[in-house]
Formats: structure tokens, C-alpha cells, sequence
């Protein structure tokens, strides 16, 4: 039973370092995708003017998003 507890401990813990969670970018547009390495970003055009901002997400994300897309509509779909 221990040996099942500490099994269990242990995938949960390598599972939990696996998680991405990056601040989510301003609502806009996606004007760009950038991939650099195994880094995933998105070049975002607000919708209430401004400058365009880039910032990293999850490869998920990345995936979900194509150009054109409102964000973070394209990641909650």
C-alpha cells in the first residue's frame, strides 16, 4: 500500500510540472504566430487601439488561435 501511495505522490507531483499557465495577452485580434524552439507565441492587435503585444502561450493555445481570430475567444472555444 505504501508503494502505491508513493507511486501516486510521485506522478502527481511530475504532472504538476508539466502544467503551462502564462498571463493571458489583451483582448484583440491575432495578427501573428511566432514558434521558437518549443516556445509559442502570439502577436496580439488590441481592440481598443494601442500596440500590438506579443506574449507567450501554451502549445495548445498556439494551435487553437489561427490568424485573424478574436483572443482569448479562440482559446475558451
Amino acid at each position: 500500500m505504501r508503494r502505491l501511495a508513493a507511486a501516486l505522490a510521485v506522478s502527481v507531483l511530475a504532472l504538476a510540472g508539466c502544467a503551462q499557465d502564462f498571463d493571458k495577452g489583451p483582448e484583440g485580434k491575432v495578427a501573428e504566430k511566432i514558434k521558437d524552439g518549443k516556445k509559442f507565441y502570439l502577436v496580439v492587435d488590441p481592440a481598443k487601439g494601442g500596440e500590438e503585444t506579443k506574449f507567450r502561450v501554451s502549445k495548445y493555445d498556439y494551435h487553437d488561435c489561427n490568424r485573424g481570430s478574436k483572443y482569448p475567444k479562440c482559446v475558451d472555444d
